[in-house]
């Protein structure tokens, strides 16, 4: 038996099955774009708004101030702040030319009617009296607005 092979009995073996064709399938690379162009849409649509290119106001955006006789809300708010100036002169308040106790100068302050903005410089003030001085406006309730001046940029106290 020269010849390894098994006898068919005269038979052919079957042939053996097809192979399957493989179908490479469409990853949706157009769907991912799709998508991703949509959201960048609709980021760029919400930042327009956020950062006012695409505006809710009134007018034609020119940058015309004309207002409609009633005055502009900025114009409002120039002319009910009232400016107080305090000046800080080591662990001393100066404010209207009295020199007061912390206490004594929120008091003054909470005096003067309307929005008070009060302008500090700071004329060689200890830091403590400064951050004493900052803490206390603060801690008001509304809290007092102020700015911190060198004492070039001070005008003359009122």
């Amino acid at each position: 038996m020269a010849n390894s092979k098994k006898p068919t009995n005269g038979k052919r073996p079957a042939p053996p099955p097809p192979k399957e064709k493989v179908v490479v399938k469409k990853r949706g690379g157009c769907l991912i774009a799709i998508i991703i162009l949509i959201l960048l849409a609709l980021l760029a649509l919400l930042l327009s708004f956020h950062f006012g290119w695409l505006g809710k106001g009134k007018g034609d955006g020119s940058g015309d101030s004309k207002s409609n006789g009633k005055g502009s809300a900025t114009e409002a708010d120039k002319s009910a702040q009232k400016d107080v100036y305090v000046t800080v002169s080591g662990a001393k308040y100066s404010f209207e030319g009295n020199t007061l106790e912390i206490e004594a100068l929120l008091n003054a302050i909470a005096d003067v009617k309307g929005d008070v903005l009060v302008h500090i410089t700071d004329d060689n003030a200890t830091d403590s009296a400064m951050n004493e001085l900052k803490d206390a406006f603060d801690k008001e309730n509304p809290p007092i607005k102020y700015i911190e001046e060198a004492p070039s940029e001070a005008s003359s106290e009122s």
